[in-house]
């Protein structure tokens, strides 16, 4: 018969602190129209990482775009300031579809 084994009991780990909850669902891209999307080669690019939106932004293989204007491409600055800023609201594109509404 095989000699038993002795183990060491596990040690507990230390308690995490708190996480904070916020108010609502968090949203990952509060800060970005709900409209714009990039297409790369393959296709279109999933926007799941906001801050990685400008660095794709640069390569110019990828091209940026409006779902309420299918075919329109938007220029690199116009993106910066309007589709990737909290005033995507004032987006002409934007505004014309609340309107007919």
């Amino acid at each position: 018969m095989p000699p038993l084994r002795s183990y060491a009991a596990p040690r507990p780990r230390p308690a995490l602190p708190p996480t904070r909850i916020g108010f609502g669902l968090p949203s990952l891209r509060r800060n970005v129209c709900p409209h714009f999307y990039m297409t790369g080669t393959r296709g279109a690019i999933p926007i799941q990482a906001p801050h990685l939106l400008k660095g794709l932004l640069r390569q110019p293989t990828n091209i940026s775009r409006c779902q309420l204007r299918g075919g329109v491409h938007l220029d690199e600055g116009f993106v910066n300031d309007v589709c990737l800023t909290p005033r995507f609201n004032q987006c002409v594109f934007y505004e014309d579809e609340l309107t007919r509404e």
